[in-house]
């Protein structure tokens, strides 16, 4: 019986789900419920570190600023950095749980010492590194906001959300997922909690392969 997936990610965004679920026969709905929009901003304070919780906030940033010499780059995890990398860019704090930003804040807060730092982030963004950051510290600029764009999405037997503004969209024009879901990290997750949806599993690096290992372990 052919197994029925959705991420709500494009497919032009995913790398290899699409290649693994044709190999395993499981039916991919690849759709991201949501839509951005840049918000126009000045970036003229001294920081000393810049983070991006993703790589969207880095793209918004970087096309209207750049990052003054000297300044050290930080993010959220893995995939993030690697697209980061690709740009050219040099990181020197890489989140190791993406999935669990609580613990990355901590990790972060810690090798940042006293120096000052710049977040780039959505007007929806739930700033669960910054908010532990003191604020003497701390510089926070919105460079896009995050809009719904509800889609009706079919039956199937995984949900996996990868965002709360995915997580109220979908609700906004689909009945409650009947199927198992899937957290993209711990922040999605209390999301669908806070919506009363449980989850069957929290991805612990917020990543494609997260997922795949997942689906290997439930075939």
């Amino acid at each position: 019986m052919v197994k029925k997936l959705f991420v709500s990610k494009n497919i032009d965004d995913l790398i290899e789900l699409p290649s693994f679920c044709e190999i395993n026969n499981i039916e991919l709905h690849a759709s991201s419920l949501i839509y951005f929009e840049p918000i126009n901003f000045s970036s003229n304070s001294e920081y000393e570190v810049i983070f991006f919780s993703s790589i969207r906030a880095a793209n918004f940033f970087l096309e209207k600023a750049d990052i003054p010499a000297g300044v050290e780059i930080a993010c959220i995890g893995s995939t993030t950095a690697q697209k980061l990398i690709e740009k050219g860019l040099k990181l020197s704090f890489i989140g190791k749980t993406s999935g669990n930003p609580d613990q990355v804040a901590f990790e972060f807060l810690k090798w940042l010492g006293e120096r000052k730092v710049l977040f780039p982030s959505s007007k929806q963004s739930k700033r669960t590194i910054s908010n532990i950051i003191p604020s003497m510290q701390l510089l926070e600029i919105e460079v896009y906001q995050t809009l719904p764009n509800c889609k009706l999405i079919p039956h199937c037997d995984y949900y996996v959300f990868t965002s709360p503004s995915n997580v109220e969209s979908y609700l906004s024009c689909n009945a409650k997922p009947k199927g198992e879901i899937i957290a993209w990290g711990s922040t999605t997750k209390n999301a669908l909690l806070q919506s009363n949806l449980q989850t069957t599993f929290t991805l612990k690096n917020s990543s494609e392969e997260d997922l795949i290992g997942f689906l290997i372990s439930n075939q």
